[in-house]
């Protein structure tokens, strides 16, 4: 049963400024109604398809349920519900309440049902006692008003009235039970029910009966509707929980970047084959090279670097990175047909045909490279007719004259520069999407053992700290780095035990993984080394 709603009324009304504040209530509130203790465990910038959102994440230390209460800016979005939490595991429910928020007493009038709700699908629901006896067949003429029954020297209509009549006396439920020779589940519908006609609320059955919410509205009759389904507060509205990402905080990427740009504190472990292959791209021996294999081991950095020792970025050699349209790659080729040109971390090619011919013709192995795009778009100069470089250049010049200045771009031209294509795929899966394009120019695929990756993020480790995030993205977030807590989890995940469990198959080494598996430890889980092994990629 729960106690001084109002007082929590209350505290419930924060302002939209102290979110957090306003999170750690709302589930302290909804621990107490459901038996269970949730952790503050840490802050959440994720996407789905509905939008961008915040959300402060808990976790039970009992079990694998976990709890988060989101937001939209300054705007309440949502409680999210989770039976078996874990990293990259999708919320159960999504629970809503409209416009009703925090700061409105009407929100926390809610909170008893919205507990009840995660009771429900978390099957530890409150007020189900192991003691009470089954539901069992009943003689309904036992219920019958015209069933003479007598109680205390006096004859009552039925054991109804006698159940009434005990209840106003203050009797308990167990004397009425042994009374009336009823189930324990029919003398509380019959109580239930006289409380609604007296103009009781839903909340004051569950009160006076010690059950939930959603058990005081099936007893009164109201737990469905006409259709059979669950009926809730109108406000209220539960949801599956949506497909979602987490977006990594600022400073996981800066964390992460540090480990990329560190050397290897093994030298059997630097990338000498790769080193060679760029020193060939960078002295114009070698026209086009693929490189392949995880993210976060450090590729790009390394090939930066190696260019960066025969030419200077924006002079000879360019880089674009990330998400790259046709239209994008075109016109980073033309304008530096020249030069080295890498492509780093743009794996969205291979979902764009347009994007994809246009990479096959940049990383064909031969001297001679034209590069076209049969595209209708405004502004594509009609240039196929000629193979010479200076003469196209010549063209384009002539027709931007010819209208006001406009930038034009040839639909053919020829690429005299280098190409390095830099994919966190696998060179196996290339091949499933493409194989053409493995048999146009050179390809090395890097693959670092565990054991490799943790030797170089021990490199760092010193220099390493762990942030729980406390705000929407850019917040700077609390450090809760401890020294020993983060050799503790570092010698776990460098363990046998960690990196040759078959739950790990299949999922890469990041700091992500160290940053996942430390909260995980530094919130006092029992069971977090369990946790760990689904950490990560």
């Amino acid at each position: 049963m729960i106690k001084g709603l109002q007082d929590f009324i209350n505290e419930a009304a924060v302002g939209a400024a102290n979110q957090y504040s306003a999170s750690v209530k709302i589930v302290r509130f909804l621990e107490k109604k459901i038996g269970q203790t949730y952790v503050d465990f840490d802050g959440q910038n994720y996407t789905n398809n509905e939008g961008n959102y915040f959300g402060y994440l808990f976790v039970s230390n009992s079990d694998t349920s976990a709890i988060r209460v989101n937001w939209e800016g300054n705007v309440f979005h949502s409680i999210n519900f989770w039976q078996d939490w874990n990293y990259n595991v999708d919320p159960t429910l999504e629970i809503k309440t409209g416009k009703i928020a925090p700061g409105n007493s009407s929100f926390a009038r809610l909170l008893p049902e919205i507990a009840d709700i995660i009771a429900k699908n978390n099957a530890f629901e409150d007020g189900d006692s192991a003691d009470e006896e089954p539901a069992e067949d009943i003689d309904e003429s036992t219920l019958d008003e015209a069933a003479k029954f007598q109680y205390g020297g006096q004859i009552y209509n039925g054991k109804q009235a006698v159940v009434r009549k005990m209840y106003d006396e203050g009797k308990d439920l167990e004397d009425i039970k042994a009374t009336v020779q009823l189930n324990g589940k029919y003398v509380k519908s019959i109580i239930a029910k006289y409380i609604k006609d007296q103009g009781g609320s839903v909340s004051e059955v569950a009160e006076a009966l010690g059950v939930s919410n959603i058990e005081a509205r099936e007893l009164c009759g109201e737990h469905f509707d006409d259709e059979g389904n669950e009926s809730y507060n109108p406000a209220i509205k539960v949801l599956d929980g949506a497909k979602e990402t987490i977006v990594p905080s600022k400073q996981l990427k800066a964390a992460q970047e540090e480990l990329n740009e560190t050397e290897y504190a093994d030298p059997d472990l630097v990338f000498d084959e790769l080193s060679d292959y760029v020193t060939l791209i960078a002295k114009g021996v070698m026209p086009a090279l693929l490189v392949t294999g995880q993210g976060g081991i450090g590729k790009s950095y390394n090939i930066d670097k190696i260019l960066d020792q025969y030419g200077k970025r924006h002079e000879t050699w360019e880089k674009i990175k990330g998400k790259a349209s046709p239209a994008a790659m075109y016109a980073t080729l033309w304008y530096n047909r020249d030069k080295i040109v890498v492509f780093d971390d743009c794996d969205s090619v291979f979902k764009d045909p347009d994007a994809l011919n246009i990479l096959k013709g940049a990383l064909d192995n031969n001297d001679f490279r034209e590069i076209s795009w049969a595209t209708k778009s405004e502004g594509m100069v009609y240039t196929t007719d000629l193979d010479d470089n200076k003469e196209i250049a010549e063209r384009v010049q002539e027709w931007k004259d010819a209208h006001n200045g406009k930038e034009g771009f040839p639909n053919h031209f020829i690429f005299e520069g280098e190409v390095i294509f830099i994919s966190n795929m696998k060179k196996s899966e290339i091949y499933k999407k493409d194989s053409a394009l493995l048999t146009r120019c050179t390809c090395i695929d890097i693959v670092l053992s565990a054991q490799g990756v943790m030797k170089r993020m021990e490199t760092v480790l010193p220099h390493i700290k762990i942030y729980k995030s406390l705000g929407a993205r850019g917040s700077e977030g609390k450090d809760i780095t401890n020294e020993e807590l983060k050799k503790e989890v570092f010698d776990f995940m460098k363990s046998d035990e960690f990196l040759k469990n078959p739950k790990r198959r299949g999922r890469d080494i990041s700091f992500r993984t160290l940053d996942q598996i430390y909260k995980l430890r530094w919130a006092g889980l029992e069971n977090w080394k369990e946790r760990a092994y689904n950490c990560g990629g």
